[in-house]
């Protein structure tokens, strides 16, 4: 009895021994795959709200410099998403450039409106009522903690309301919009740039269109 328990012992000590290099390198392996980065993919398609009622007639708008969507292997970085001591973890990531974004929310709200929106690469000549689009900026930032997640969104907008033919002036918008949640982590960062987009058009729509329809 003593020598069959002793063989035992033995041969679970030889088991482990084999093992314990396996083991080891299965919890690096989750260690490395526990810090790699993660890019999270933002597929965002802008719902308008219908901000205006006063517009009429044919409105051009275009976008100076304006990049088109890529492709499927194409994506733009909008933001970073960080852990609880401000570590990089990974990318927001979009498919759709930031300039697209924008000028699918003018041409949806401006449409609202009452305008005949017509996108174009650059204002016609004597232009009676048209936006150029300077520039455009989205920027996200996702901070995960342990019980819940914290989003902060700011999208910059710069553009010019042109009148018969000639700008009127530089106008220049910018909204920032934070949030926080301990459920639906996976929809804050689609939230969170819906609600600052929409609170931007707002002042945009209502300014621009006191100004382009000025008699």
């Amino acid at each position: 009895m003593g020598k069959r328990l002793s063989a035992i012992v033995v041969n679970m000590r030889e088991i482990g021994r084999r093992l314990l290099p396996t083991l080891v390198t299965a919890a690096f392996y989750l260690l490395l795959s526990g810090c790699a980065a993660v890019d999270q993919n933002v597929n965002f398609l802008y719902q308008p709200t219908a901000f205006g009622r006063d517009g009429s007639g044919d409105l051009y708008l275009s976008q100076t410099s304006r990049s088109a969507s890529g492709g499927s292997n194409a994506h733009w970085i909008i933001g970073e998403i960080k852990d609880k001591d401000g570590n990089s973890t990974g990318n927001i990531v979009t498919a759709r450039s930031p300039a697209d974004t924008v000028m699918d929310a003018f041409t949806q709200e401006f449409k609202a409106a009452g305008y005949n929106v017509i996108p174009v690469n650059a204002l016609p000549t004597g232009v009676a009522k048209g936006i150029r689009v300077e520039s455009v900026e989205i920027k996200l930032e996702e901070v995960d903690r342990l019980y819940k997640v914290e989003t902060m969104c700011t999208v910059k907008v710069s553009l010019e309301p042109w009148r018969n033919g000639s700008a009127i002036k530089r106008l220049n918008y910018e909204n920032t919009y934070s949030d926080t949640t301990i459920l639906d982590r996976d929809m804050i960062l689609l939230r969170s740039m819906q609600t600052t987009l929409q609170e931007l058009m707002a002042r945009v729509v209502r300014e621009v269109t006191l100004i382009i329809e000025q008699k």
